[in-house]
């Protein structure tokens, strides 16, 4: 079995077992599973023992699951000739790939540091800082919704000014045409 069928299995097997464990301690629990997994096994054998159908249609399931791999349809279906010309077409890509990953190894020094080690211990500290940056854009938020209401304010008050300015300037030029009439 290759490495990638094995790690595919390991998955599988991660997953089911979150599924039937949950949050509990599975080494508990293993024992007990195991025992009727291993019964349930036994009695689906029996049933299916001298049932050639039921044989039949398992064999053909792993070939169903065969033909789906994506990759057994690729070797099925494209020439050598196709791959290479899929590779050549890729070309550009896997090149930035391997600089990425190239990059990734340069830098990995850098993420085993101590100092990013040491930061699950920060972890409440950040949070408590992330909270205070929370409530002070709050704050800031009602500040300038608070300022934007003044402005508003003291631009109407201007305004009226203005306008009182203008009607008694326009009072006063009358006042002053009829004297200079009279």
């Amino acid at each position: 079995m290759a490495d990638h069928e094995l790690d595919s299995l390991e998955k599988r097997l991660d997953f089911i077992e979150s599924l039937v464990f949950g949050n509990s301690e599975k080494d508990a629990f293993y024992p007990r599973c195991i025992d009727k997994l291993a019964n349930i096994q036994e009695k689906i054998a029996t049933a299916t023992k001298n049932k050639k159908r039921i044989s039949e249609i398992y064999r053909k399931s792993r070939d169903v699951h065969k033909f789906l791999d994506p990759a057994y349809t690729d070797e099925m279906t494209m020439s050598e000739e196709a791959k290479e010309e899929v590779i050549l077409a890729e070309e550009e890509f896997l090149r930035n790939q391997a600089k990425n990953l190239e990059t990734m190894e340069e830098l990995k020094p850098t993420l085993d540091s101590e100092h990013l080690k040491a930061t699950p211990k920060f972890t409440d500290k950040f949070e408590g800082l992330s909270q205070i940056q929370i409530t002070q854009q709050d704050q800031t938020a009602d500040l300038t919704e608070e300022a934007r209401k003044m402005l508003t304010t003291y631009n109407n008050i201007i305004t009226l000014v203005s306008r009182q300015f203008v009607q008694w300037d326009e009072m006063l030029t009358s006042m002053e045409a009829k004297k200079l009439q009279t």
